[in-house]
This record gives C-alpha cells, structure tokens and sequence, in this order.
C-alpha cells in the first residue's frame, strides 16, 4: 500500500514539475519581455551588418593669435589752464580825425597837420601791458607812421598800459575824453597824404595774459 502511493506521488510530482518548467518557458517567450533583448546571431554563420564608426575630424592647426595685453602705461594729464580774465573788449567808440591847418591865400600854411584819436568805453580787466600803434594811407598802399612825432606815440602807449583794473575802469571803461591826438611834421604829411586819400589806423592793446583786441578806424583826407 506505500508503495503504490509512493509511486504514485512520484508520478504525480514529476508531470506537476514538467507543467510548471511549461509555463515559465512560455512566459519566458513572450513578446513582453523580448523587446529589448537583441536577436540571437543565426546559426548559418551569415556575417552580422555593419557598425556605424563616429567621423574622425580633423585637428584645427590654424595658429591662435593673442590679443595684445592693455597698456597700463601712465597718462599725463593735460596741464591746468589758469581762470583767466575776460579778454580786452570796447563797449563805446574808436574813431579818426584828420585836421589840415588852412593857408591864406598865397601864404602856405605853416605848422602841424594833426591826427585825433577818439576811444570809449575800452575794458581790459588783466591789466594793458602793451599798445601798439600804426598809421596806414590805404589809398597809395604806404605805412605812414613814420610821419607823426614819436613822442606823440610813446605818450599815447603811456596813457594806457596799465589801466584796466581800477574801480572806474572795471565799472566805466577807459575813455580818453578829449581824444588823443598826434601831430605830424606839416611838409612829410604834405608829401605823403593828399586831399581825397584814406588814412587808417590800428591799435593793438595786449592783456597780461596775451590776450589781444584790435581796433580799426578810418578817415579821408580834406
């Protein structure tokens, strides 16, 4: 009686083993779990495709070139402009008289021929340090300055060269009030200015700091 139930339970075990090495063979085949997997190399020996190799690329041998390094060299400034004052400057007037003395009739006339310079309202608040004067007969094209007393030109230097920074000259300006006149040797104005001809005269005033106006008046010769 054990042994027919031994044999029987051996029996039984081993088609119930079989059944489940079934079952997880066909699990084991199933679509679901082979997606990933890569096929089997055939037995036919057939030569497998091909791998895709990356490109090789080709080394860059252009040369690097470097940006120069900045110049951290020291600049100078500029120099420092001192504050100057306004330039020279004429607010009023600057005109040129030419006076002949008359002859008599029959008698030439005898004494000075003069020149007059009128001048208002001139502004220099540097300070006059130079004056320079010139007289011109426009209508022949010759420096007639030569002609007037030198002493008459230096004096007119004098009267201005270091006016400008007074009270009244800061406020009023510098004004010559009756003119500054300069006489000339009769005969040499004669010779070198007739009737009808243009004289011109150019003063140049200059600053203590360099700065320069000029001025420019004309007359016609009776």
């Amino acid at each position: 009686m054990r042994r027919r139930f031994g044999s029987a339970l051996g029996r039984g075990g081993l088609s119930l083993w079989a059944t489940c090495a079934s079952v997880v063979l066909i699990t084991g085949c199933s679509s679901e779990t082979t997606s990933g997997v890569p096929p089997l190399l055939a037995s036919s020996g057939a030569t497998p495709p091909p791998v895709a190799v990356a490109p090789t690329i080709a080394p860059n041998l252009t040369p690097i070139t470097f940006r120069p390094g900045p110049d951290f060299a020291p600049i100078t400034p500029p120099p420092v402009q001192p504050d100057l004052p306004d330039p020279p400057s004429l607010s009023g007037e600057f005109n040129l008289l030419l006076f002949q003395p008359q002859g008599l009739p029959n008698i030439p006339p005898v004494g000075s021929a003069f020149v007059t310079i009128t001048l208002r309202g001139l502004f220099a608040p540097g300070v006059i340090r130079s004056v320079e004067v010139q007289f011109f007969n426009i209508s022949r094209g010759t420096d007639i300055t030569g002609i007037f007393l030198p002493t008459a030109i230096e004096q007119f230097r004098n009267t201005l060269i270091g006016r400008g920074n007074s009270y009244d000259d800061r406020i009023n300006g510098i004004t010559l009030t009756n003119g500054f006149t300069f006489p000339a040797d009769l005969a040499a104005y004669n010779t070198n200015v007739a009737a009808g001809e243009r004289v011109l005269v150019i003063v140049v005033i200059r600053d203590s700091f360099g700065q320069a106006l000029r001025l420019e008046a004309r007359a016609q010769a009776t």
